[in-house]
């Protein structure tokens, strides 16, 4: 192989270890599901953790 051949599938190899390492990186919640998340906590995790509080009081 000539260093030249060599050069050029070391670059691509970089670039498609660059694709990769974009791909894997973790992405976070999007606006729209951020609101659901808190929505749906105050829906349904709140008042089920108050009820589960008073009567374990009561």
């Amino acid at each position: 192989m000539s260093d030249e051949l060599s050069k050029e599938i070391l670059e691509e190899l970089k670039k498609l270890n660059e694709k990769i390492d974009q791909l894997q990186a973790s992405k976070g919640l999007s606006t729209p599901m951020k609101f659901v998340a808190i929505l749906l906590g105050f829906v349904v995790i709140g008042p089920t953790i108050t009820i589960l509080i008073s009567r374990l009081f009561h």
